[in-house]
């Protein structure tokens, strides 16, 4: 009898002492991942926060998930990914809040010994050259996750971390992949011109992304001033190219914005008005990022040429950014139009 007393006391002292070890034992409660991709941020906040898309790029562990179930997607807040694999039981992901360039997420991880909530702060950050996503974990954790830490020498936080650090690298590739994707086509022959273009002057290189790259500023200061003025937009934004059939390096450009009415600028704003002349026109599209555009243009002419059309230099040819960057940040859907003038 005396035994099985030694014993139950020896196991009562075990479990004492590893209940006092485990509560000392010391798991980190804080992580934070800096990504940086030459990828638009708010390109990947639009795939974060949308978990449609998550079974394409996101996983917790080296397992698939196993019974994706998507629930309340139409309310932002408490739309909420919930499934299992091989290590937990249950992983829940769920929307908290959106505020500005900041996202908010819980993840929910369970295991047959312990439960852990890791709150997911994220900051999309847009630069100049590249982006930087911040994402900090922030998770208390309990006796029973810190006695699952003891047994296998990982933390959940550790887990989540790694994971979404894996995850971003593949959520880069897929939305390298789809950006991409880009398509050209001939439209024909069509007839245009006859409004007005606001804009402002520039010159270049004949390099397409150093044009576009001192057009967007451009853009964007006369769509504030037709905003302010209250003038109507007509044809979006536009780059009139002055003297390309004149074979020199050094090309002539007016980034602006189409007007059908001839506006009368106050002399404080640094913004011209022009008009461009209606007549025939050979109409090509360009769907898919900027980055295809100097393939485009060379497309363009080369239709233009085995077609035998005779491009009319008294005209001068333009740009159309029907769909651009402030319609969606998704290259792949940016539509773009070069119409180049003809004799008919």
């Amino acid at each position: 009898m005396k035994f099985f007393k030694y014993v139950f006391f020896l196991i009562v002292l075990l479990f004492v002492v590893g209940s006092l070890y485990i509560a000392t034992v010391s798991v980190n409660n804080q992580e934070t991942i800096n990504f940086e991709t030459p990828i638009n941020a708010k390109l990947f906040e639009s795939k974060i926060k949308d978990f449609s898309t998550f079974h394409n790029w996101f996983s917790i562990g080296e397992d698939e998930a196993v019974n994706p179930r998507l629930s309340n997607s139409e309310d932002f807040e408490n739309s909420t990914l919930s499934w299992q694999n091989s290590k937990f039981e249950s992983i829940n992901l769920q929307n908290k809040s959106k505020v500005s360039d900041s996202l908010v997420q819980q993840l929910t991880l369970k295991t047959w010994l312990s439960l852990s909530e890791i709150d997911l702060t994220w900051k999309f950050e847009t630069l100049e050259k590249n982006s930087n996503l911040i994402l900090h974990l922030e998770s208390d954790a309990s006796f029973w996750q810190k006695a699952e830490y003891v047994f296998t020498g990982i933390s959940h936080l550790d887990i989540a971390k790694t994971s979404i650090e894996n995850s971003l690298n593949s959520l880069e590739s897929s939305i390298l992949k789809e950006i991409s994707v880009y398509d050209m086509t001939a439209v024909g022959k069509v007839e245009t011109g006859g409004f007005y273009l606001l804009h402002a002057t520039s010159a270049a290189r004949l390099n397409f992304n150093k044009i576009l790259e001192k057009s967007e500023p451009i853009f964007k200061s006369i769509e504030d001033f037709m905003e302010e003025q209250k003038f109507e937009i007509y044809k979006g934004r536009l780059i009139l190219f002055e003297n390309l059939y004149e074979n020199t390096d050094n090309l002539i450009f007016s980034p602006g914005i189409g007007s059908q009415d001839n506006i009368a600028i106050p002399n404080t704003y640094e913004i011209l008005s022009k008009s461009i002349s209606q007549g025939v026109y050979f109409k090509t599209t360009l769907t898919g990022d900027y980055i295809n555009m100097e393939e485009f243009i060379e497309y363009s002419n080369t239709i233009i040429a085995n077609r035998s059309l005779k491009i009319n230099t008294r005209l001068k040819p333009f740009l159309e950014f029907e769909i651009n960057s402030n319609s969606t940040v998704n290259p792949s859907k940016w539509i773009t139009h070069y119409y180049i003038p003809i004799i008919e």
